[in-house]
Formats: structure tokens, C-alpha cells, sequence
């Protein structure tokens, strides 16, 4: 890739399907997701992803998401990305979605 991305980014355009492209997404740091956003969604886009975009868009609600007095996020997007979790792991195991 270019020398703009990180070298953990880099992983991800270099991945050759969506089983190493969702073990990545659910390695990465949180941090990394929300910082690279932007890259991170092209490659999901340039690899024609969308249980990775629809992860990586559920993850970044999440840590923007103003929580409650318990520290938590609203349900409503808790459930989003646990269901958003769950369905990227089963393209983890290589299996159709």
C-alpha cells in the first residue's frame, strides 16, 4: 500500500478473503478502528465486505455513543454490535453469512 497507512492497516488490503479480513477486524485495537476509519472502510469497501463494514460502522456507534449513568451505551447499540460481532464471526470461520 502507501506509506500513509500503518503497518496494521497494511494487513488488512493485504488480506486474500473475508475470513482473514473479519479475523483482523476482531484483532485490531478499537482504537485503531476509530483513528483509521477511513482506510479501514475503503479496504472493506475495495473488497466488497459489507459484514465488515457493517462491524466496523456498529464499533465506531459504540465509542461515540453517549452513555448512561451506568457508563453503558444505549441497548439499542450494544445489541447492533454484539449482533454485528456475532455475524462477523461466523465469516471468520470461513462460513457464508
Amino acid at each position: 500500500m502507501t506509506a500513509a497507512l500503518l503497518p496494521i492497516v497494511e494487513e488488512l488490503f493485504d488480506a486474500t478473503d473475508h475470513s482473514e479480513r473479519a479475523h483482523w477486524l476482531l484483532a485490531v485495537p478499537l482504537d485503531v478502528l476509530a483513528r483509521e476509519r477511513v482506510h479501514i472502510r475503503q479496504a472493506l469497501v475495495k473488497a466488497n465486505f459489507p459484514e465488515g463494514l457493517a462491524y466496523l460502522e456498529a464499533e465506531i456507534a459504540s465509542l461515540c455513543a453517549v452513555r448512561g449513568s451506568d457508563g453503558l451505551a444505549p441497548a439499542t447499540t450494544r445489541s447492533m454490535r454484539e449482533t454485528a460481532r456475532i455475524v462477523l464471526g461466523v465469516a471468520a470461520r470461513g462460513r457464508p453469512v
